[in-house]
């Protein structure tokens, strides 16, 4: 269980990598309602891109009519739902745990509603997670869907940017490059406007408004194509069950970044086994993705997580030394498990050194997903 120690710290870090404000309202008249909820969906708590529904005056006040705010130093599963309920000059920020409650964590409170209210909210979740997130076709449709030189627009699925590309070649994932220089210059921009092979979670959206859900990686390399564009080479697309040039068996953050895509990040991390869970974990190291090393870490000791942050915070880079498994494999008979992962690690200032990372896992029964209870290094 996380500390409030360990949530501070996680919360000074996000602040000092990404930016994020509240929502932003904007009102007929410029005249603010009494009473307002702001329902939004977003793949993580400090991510812009967002679909979101206001209800105000009446229709707020029915949602929270016979609501009870009611201590909780804990909270159960969270989902993707961020409550925003601003009602007699103050602003309170929820977030809503898979059971329907409201959790605030500023004020260590859960907000229990109606079961009528309930039902309700999660009626407008449902409707706004359809409209954010991308369908999941397997890359053997998309690559019909997405035909060399069709072109389509991508939206990151964290900063809400979005550029135009085209699909130049590939046959196992695809091949794309963007349109133009602005083009070119926007996807830079996401990557914090540095060319990487970090994977992100992105939805295609295509001349006729389908939504693919997808991942991409930020390194111009190979083969060129469209002149005057800014873009030297192309970058690589992945959707479900699709692969990399040098393997046949789909890359791990890829996948995770089309399931997140989805809306189906949590189903994704509840089917992999120990060994594809830890390396997952190695991944958001090397990625520097503390939403997902959280999330990784929910069940571990607050001494795993806190050293990890701060190993992160110091600039230490991680980098797993490759291994050939399946991905989906989650047939360990056990209820416990323990992994050594060799990994290459270069802390700043010095060179790199290869290490290993000891992994506890634990599940409660056989049917129950594998969580990480500590990791240390070796």
């Amino acid at each position: 269980m996380i500390s409030l120690v360990t949530r501070s710290m996680i919360l000074l870090l996000l602040l000092s990598m990404v930016s994020s404000g509240g929502p932003v309202l904007v009102y007929a008249n410029n005249k603010a309602p009494s009473v307002a909820v702001v329902i939004s969906v977003r793949i993580n708590p400090s991510a812009s891109y967002e679909h979101k529904k206001v209800l105000t005056n009446a229709a707020a006040l029915q949602l929270l009519k016979g609501g009870k705010e009611e201590k909780a130093e804990h909270t159960t599963a969270l989902s993707d739902i961020f409550i925003t309920v601003i009602q007699h000059g103050k602003t309170s920020q929820y977030r809503m745990s898979k059971s329907g409650a409201l959790w605030n964590e500023a004020e260590l409170t859960r907000l229990v509603l109606t079961r009528k209210a309930m039902k309700q909210l999660q009626a407008h979740a449902k409707s706004l997670r359809t409209s954010h997130y991308g369908s999941i076709p397997p890359w053997s449709e998309v690559s019909k869907l997405l035909p060399r030189k069709s072109t389509f627009s991508i939206i990151d699925m964290e900063k809400g940017l979005e550029f135009r590309a085209q699909r130049r070649a590939g046959s196992r994932h695809a091949d794309v490059q963007p349109l133009t220089k602005e083009d070119t210059k926007t996807m830079k921009q996401i990557f914090d406007n540095r060319w990487s092979w970090d994977r992100r979670a992105i939805v295609i959206v295509t001349d006729n408004n389908t939504r693919i859900a997808a991942s991409m990686n930020g390194m111009p390399h190979g083969g060129d194509g469209i002149p005057d564009n800014g873009f030297s080479g192309h970058f690589c697309i992945h959707f479900l069950d699709s692969s990399t040039h040098r393997s046949v068996h789909p890359d791990l953050l890829h996948q995770l970044m089309v399931y997140t895509s989805a809306g189906k990040r949590e189903s994704f991390l509840n089917r992999l086994s120990p060994d594809k869970l830890s390396e997952t974990f190695i991944g958001a190291l090397s990625q520097r993705d503390l939403h997902l090393l959280i999330t990784l870490a929910e069940g571990a000791n607050a001494e795993t997580l806190n050293y990890f942050l701060n190993e992160i915070k110091q600039g230490t880079t991680f980098r797993m030394m490759n291994r050939k498994q399946s991905y989906l494999d989650n047939s360990k008979v056990g209820l416990t498990e323990e992994l050594i992962i060799p990994v290459i690690v270069r802390r700043k200032n010095q060179s790199e050194k290869s290490v290993a990372l000891q992994f506890e896992l634990t599940r409660e029964s056989v049917l129950s997903p594998w969580k990480i209870r500590n990791v240390q290094q070796r």
